[in-house]
C-alpha cells in the first residue's frame, strides 16, 4: 500500500491567508494614519501653549507689553514685537508652523501679555486639521490652556 503524505498548503489556503492580511493591514494603516494627525494637532497645541506662556513671563519680566501677530499660510508662524518681512526659528518670540498639515484658523487680533503682573489681553488661537480642532485661550488673568472645540465651554 503506497501512503501519500503532502506537506504544505493549497494554493487556494494561501490567497485567502494573503487576502486577510492585506485587509488587516488596511484597516490598521487608517487608524495609525488618525493617530499620527491627532499627535499632530496635539503636539503643536502644547508647542502654542508653551511659547504664550513663554511670552507671558518675558513681558512680566521685562515689564514690557508683549502682543501677538500671525503670518498666515501653509507654513504659518506665531510672532510678537515687530513683524519681521520672514519668520526666523531662531527668535525667542516667533513660533514656526512644526506641521504644515495643521492650519492656524483663527487668532484674536491684539491678544497678549502685559508688563503688569497678572495682566493679559484675553483672546484664543484656533488650530485644526484633518483630526478636529483645539483651541488654546489667554484669560485676562494671563492662564493659558487648551481645550477641544467641542467640549462644553470652550
Amino acid at each position: 500500500m503506497k501512503i501519500n503524505q503532502s506537506a504544505g498548503f493549497t494554493l487556494l489556503e494561501l490567497l485567502i491567508v494573503m487576502a486577510l492580511i492585506a485587509v488587516l493591514s488596511l484597516g490598521s494603516w487608517q487608524g495609525w494614519q488618525r493617530w499620527q494627525q491627532m499627535r499632530q494637532l496635539n503636539d503643536t497645541a502644547q508647542q502654542i501653549q508653551r511659547w504664550l506662556l513663554r511670552l507671558r513671563s518675558d513681558a512680566w519680566w521685562h515689564n514690557a507689553d508683549r502682543v501677538t501677530w500671525l503670518k498666515p499660510g501653509r507654513r504659518w508662524c506665531l510672532g510678537s514685537g515687530k513683524q519681521p518681512d520672514t519668520c526666523s526659528p531662531h527668535s525667542r518670540l516667533t513660533l514656526l508652523a512644526p506641521w504644515p498639515e495643521v492650519s492656524i484658523l483663527s487668532v484674536t487680533a491684539e491678544m497678549g501679555f502685559y508688563g503688569v503682573k497678572n495682566t493679559a489681553r484675553p483672546g484664543n488661537v484656533t488650530i485644526g486639521s484633518d483630526a478636529g480642532e483645539r483651541r488654546i485661550i489667554v484669560s485676562s488673568r494671563g492662564r493659558v490652556r487648551i481645550c477641544s472645540v467641542s467640549e462644553e465651554g470652550c
